[in-house]
């Protein structure tokens, strides 16, 4: 059995980047998106630190 987690992106203002495994939905009304969030139900933070390809850190809570 395959088990996958569906992640989500989010940037911060400061421009930090992450992927989680919850959301929230944000936009407009037939445009809406979602967005990773940080919340008491996420489980899985991934921290995108500069080059994707060079380094990235997984926080498990």
């Amino acid at each position: 059995m395959k088990n996958t987690i569906k992640l989500y992106f989010h940037r911060t203002d400061g421009g930090a980047e992450y992927l989680t495994d919850t959301y929230y939905l944000w936009g407009e009304v037939g445009k809406r998106k979602k967005a990773g969030c940080f919340n008491h139900k996420t489980k899985y933070v991934i921290r995108i630190d500069g080059d994707i390809t060079k380094d990235a850190e997984l926080t498990i809570k």
